[in-house]
C-alpha cells in the first residue's frame, strides 16, 4: 500500500521522516513527481535521514524510480567513502595503541555526515602528526571556538569526507564528561569488514544533547532518532541523570528530552520517555518558567533551529554550575560563550571569512 496524496514541493515531510526513523512507518511512501522527490530529498538530507528514508520510498513512475536509484547509489558511495576513511584513520590509532571512539558519525547508520569524528583525548597531537605523515592532507580552517576546544580537521586526498580529531567533546573548551571515562565505556561495533568503537548508549544520548544545543544550535530528526534508540536500549537512568548533573547540563537535557517527547507524541502518538527521566525533566522545567516559555515559542519544523537566547541561557546555567563545583576554567569558558555567540550573529559571515577568523 502506498500514500498517493497530491503534494506540493513545499510539503513538510517531517512526520513521514519521523515515522521512518522511529520505526513506525506502516507503508511505503509513494512519490509521483520530481518536485515531490526534490522536496523530500532536501528535507531528509537536512535531517541526516536520507539513507533510511529512501528504504521506505518508491517511485510511482519509471522516471521517478530511476531518479531514486541514482540517489541510492550516491548515498551508498558516501557511506563507502566514510567507511574507507574510518578504516585508514583508526588503523593509525590501533598501530599507536591509542584508544579512540567514533563520535556521532556512525550513530545513525546507514546515514553518515560529511566527516568522520574521532575522540582521541590527550593523544590528539601524536595522532595528528602521524596522520599528516601518512596521508596527503589539506588544511581545514577552524573556527575560534574549535581552536579553544582542541580540535583538528583535515581533508584527506582520495576521500570526499573530512577527518576530525577531538581531545574532548566541547564547543569552547568547557568540560562535560571526562574523556577517559567515555573511552573506557566505549563499545565495539561490527562493520561490514572489521569493527570500530562507538560511545556507549548513555554517552551517546548525552553527547547528542550537547551537540545539538551547545554546539550546532539545531535539532534534526536524526538526533531525536538517536536519542529514542538509546532510550529503548535499556539505559542506566541513574547514571544518565548523575552525569547530566555533574556536567552542568540539566536544563539543556530537559530541553532536549522535552522536544523529543513533544515530537514523538505529535507525530507518533506515543510516550517514549521513561518515568524517572520524565519526572526529572518536569522538575527542572517547573523551576524555570522563562526557559519553559522560550521553548513554547520555538518553531516546530525540522531541522529545528534553537533560538540564540536559549543557547545563551544554557551556557550561563552551565557556567554557574561549573563554578559551584570548583570547575573554574570550564565555568569561565561557559560564561564567555554567550558573548561569542552574540558576536557571531552581529559580525557578518562574509566579514568573518574575509579576515580568516570564523567565530562560532
Amino acid at each position: 500500500m502506498t500514500e498517493t496524496q497530491s503534494r506540493q514541493s513545499d510539503t513538510d515531510w517531517s512526520k513521514a521522516i519521523a515515522k521512518i526513523l522511529f520505526g513506525k512507518a506502516e507503508s511505503k511512501l509513494g512519490i509521483a513527481s520530481e518536485a515531490e522527490l526534490e522536496s523530500l530529498v532536501a528535507q531528509a538530507k537536512a535531517n541526516k535521514a536520507l539513507a533510511r528514508t529512501l528504504i521506505q520510498v518508491e517511485g510511482l513512475t519509471n522516471r521517478i524510480e530511476r531518479l531514486l536509484d541514482g540517489i541510492r547509489h550516491e548515498v551508498a558511495d558516501q557511506l563507502d567513502d566514510s567507511l574507507r576513511l574510518l578504516t585508514d584513520a583508526q588503523k593509525i590509532c590501533m598501530e599507536m595503541g591509542v584508544p579512540f571512539a567514533v563520535l556521532k558519525s556512525f550513530d545513525a547508520l546507514p546515514d553518515v555526515g560529511h566527516d568522520i569524528d574521532l575522540l582521541v583525548g590527550r593523544n590528539l597531537r601524536n595522532v595528528r602528526s602521524m596522520i599528516l605523515k601518512r596521508f596527503n592532507c589539506s588544511a581545514v580552517t577552524l573556527t575560534f571556538c574549535d581552536r579553544q576546544a582542541g580540535k583538528f580537521s583535515t581533508f584527506v586526498q582520495g576521500f570526499h569526507s573530512d577527518l576530525e580529531l577531538y581531545t574532548r567533546f566541547s564547543q569552547l573548551g568547557e568540560e562535560y564528561v571526562p574523556v577517559d571515562q567515555v573511552l573506557e565505556r566505549r563499545v565495539s561495533f561490527q562493520l561490514a569488514e572489521g569493527f570500530t568503537y562507538l560511545c556507549c548508549q548513555e554517552d551517546r544520548l548525552i553527547i547528542t544533547c550537547i551537540h545539538t544545543l551547545y554546539r550546532h544550535g539545531r535539532i534534526r530528526l536524526s538526533d531525536l532518532g538517536i536519542a529514542y534508540e538509546s532510550l529503548k536500549a535499556g539505559l542506566d537512568v541513574r547514571k544518565i541523570l548523575e552525569t547530566v548533573e555533574s556536567a552542568g547540563v540539566s536544563r539543556g537535557f530537559a530541553v532536549f528530552i522535552t522536544i523529543l517527547d513533544r515530537t514523538f507524541k505529535e507525530m507518533i502518538g506515543e510516550d517514549p520517555i521513561p518515568f524517572p527521566i520524565r519526572s526529572y525533566v518536569n522538575r527542572i522545567l517547573a523551576g524555570d518558567r522563562v526557559l519553559a516559555l522560550l521553548m513554547d515559542m520555538m518553531e516546530r519544523r525540522f531541522p529545528l533551529k534553537v533560538p540564540v537566547l536559549i543557547t545563551a541561557l544554557l551556557f550561563l546555567y552551565k557556567g554557574a554550575s561549573d563554578l559551584s563545583q570548583s570547575c573554574v576554567q570550564s565555568g569561565l569558558r561557559s560564561l564567555t560563550a554567550p558573548f561569542l555567540l552574540a558576536l557571531d550573529k552581529v559580525v557578518p559571515l562574509r566579514f568573518q571569512k574575509a579576515i580568516g577568523v570564523r567565530i562560532w
